[in-house]
């Protein structure tokens, strides 16, 4: 028995807009100048593209992690020519003393400023940085006043007073 055209069409057409929705991800490494070893991962979901480094210096230091974002579907030569693309970027990337350092945006030449929206660049994403450590109570000379309440405040200077010497 044959399934009938229709259900075969109806199913190859709901695999492909499947696939379309579908997170894309790609990765590897390189290695900088500097001799940074750099982990790179590419992922691509409606329109938007991340690519995402993790860098440790050469000497064993702290390794460093940065991200880039861009939308390079809005570039007309990307359509044709993602792979080249990528490799172009990354090219740009393994040239950089240290890739997750500020810079120029990232993109590959037949997308460069003028030839594509300035949306179609990849910038680099703001670093959030350390989080701010909790304010705590606010230091003044007498301990006694800033950690005992009024009432007990004869009797904390006391001990604090001896505790000081």
């Amino acid at each position: 028995m044959r399934p009938p055209l229709a259900l075969l069409a109806l199913a190859a057409l709901g695999a492909a807009a499947a696939g379309a929705e579908r997170e894309e991800a790609r990765a590897g490494r390189f290695s900088t100048p500097e001799r940074h070893r750099c982990r790179w991962e590419l992922r691509s979901a409606a329109g938007a593209s991340e690519l995402r480094l993790s860098c440790r210096a050469a000497g064993g230091g702290a390794a460093r992690s940065c991200a880039y974002r861009g939308e390079p579907r809005r570039c007309p030569a990307f359509g044709a020519r993602g792979r080249h693309y990528w490799r172009q970027v990354l090219s740009r990337l393994r040239r950089r003393r240290n890739p997750c350092a500020p810079g120029a945006p990232l993109s590959a030449r037949p997308c460069g400023p003028g030839r594509a929206p300035p949306e179609a660049l990849l910038r680099l994403l703001p670093d959030p940085g350390p989080a701010a450590p909790a304010p705590g109570p606010e230091p003044s000379e007498d301990p006694a006043q800033t950690y005992c309440a009024e009432r007990w405040h004869s009797l904390c200077s006391f001990f604090v007073g001896f505790w000081e010497g």
